[in-house]
């Protein structure tokens, strides 16, 4: 993938800088660099046209740490200014901590599962972004702002391993003075009122489908299946500036700033947790957010250049019944060429 990045943003920047733009400052950067992203997702009375049944869901992904490759390309003129980036990220580690409760008539009580379950490794965080704006420079050209208007796309698709207590029933279980059942592989467990938490016998399961009613291993947390997978995409136009000032004639300060409104949010996921309507739950919504890079670049030969940055973003995802944040913040470092 990496490979791809970097065919892709090659082509581009030979193509742009061998024809209208021939005559403009150009510079190009690969770096590296680290980051970690935290999301919060919220889901609150989820329900079935089919089964009497809501659930609550909290899951919150911590410390889903990712090791990202990236380039970036620039154009600039006294009255033009274009910038394209991409990045791509494996992770490294994290943790996906859910709270999930069930309640409906069809129960005695309500069923409460509590999980903590590892990130996969390999899980992956795609980035893309072009602006484009008008230049203004200040105090002999020491100082650069410019204005711009530009388009991103940002992504996360995370893979969520799941330990072996998801093929254990309330059958099987052994329970505590808290009635959770615990199913011998590590802290998760589900809790329930009683052992069994139907509220009269039933001959199959009435959460697992519409036209079949089951909730697996009669809790919904029987199923063949270990990894549930999770992607949000962000996507949205935003206005914005970058920054820059010369210290001297090596050192240069710079900042890349971005406002979001009126984006689009997707939600989706594919998890095991028996309840068919929020295994395969899908929503799109609107979203705002704030994007920040904060850097220093050292010249050091004829055109060479190194660059060291701070990254940092916040977004929420709102609609009804369905609240995401996902909050990120990164360290990169690369060097760069300027035509």
């Amino acid at each position: 993938m990496f490979r791809m990045l970097v065919t892709f943003a090659t082509l581009i920047f030979t193509v742009l800088s061998s024809s209208t733009f021939a005559d403009c400052c150009q510079s190009g950067e690969i770096t590296f660099g680290w980051r970690r992203d935290n999301l919060k997702w919220k889901l609150n009375h989820l329900d079935s046209c089919y089964i009497p049944a809501h659930v609550k869901d909290r899951i919150l992904f911590k410390d889903f740490e990712t090791y990202t490759a990236s380039t970036k390309l620039k154009w600039a003129d006294s009255e033009y200014y274009i910038r394209f980036s991409a990045e791509y990220g494996l992770s490294e580690k994290g943790r996906a901590h859910e709270h999930f409760k069930i309640r409906s008539p069809l129960l005695d009580h309500p069923v409460v599962v509590n999980t903590s379950d590892p990130i996969k490794r390999r899980s992956e965080v795609y980035d893309f972004n072009i602006a484009v704006g008008y230049p203004f420079n200040f105090f002999c050209c020491r100082l650069s702002a410019i204005p711009l208007v530009g388009f991103s796309f940002h992504r996360q698709h995370i893979r969520v391993k799941s330990d072996e207590y998801y093929c254990c029933s309330y059958s099987s279980c052994s329970y505590d003075s808290s009635n959770c059942c615990d199913c011998g592989y590590g802290s998760s467990a589900f809790c329930v009122e009683s052992h069994n938490p139907f509220a009269y016998p039933v001959s199959h399961d009435p959460f697992g489908s519409p036209s079949d009613p089951t909730i697996a291993g009669a809790l919904g947390l029987c199923t063949p299946h270990h990894t549930s997978m999770y992607r949000f995409t962000w996507y949205g136009f935003y206005v914005g500036a970058d920054i820059a000032y010369a210290l001297d004639s090596c050192w240069t300060l710079f900042s890349e700033l971005e406002v979001h409104f009126l984006d689009s949010c997707h939600r989706k996921r594919e998890s095991w947790t028996g309840v068919y309507f929020v295994d395969d739950y899908h929503h799109k919504g609107w979203a705002y957010g704030f994007n920040g890079v904060c850097g220093l670049t050292y010249t050091f030969a004829t055109c060479w250049y190194s660059t060291i940055a701070v990254d940092f973003n916040w977004w929420k995802g709102h609609s009804k019944h369905d609240d995401l944040h996902w909050n990120m913040v990164g360290a990169k470092i690369g060097l760069g060429y300027m035509f």
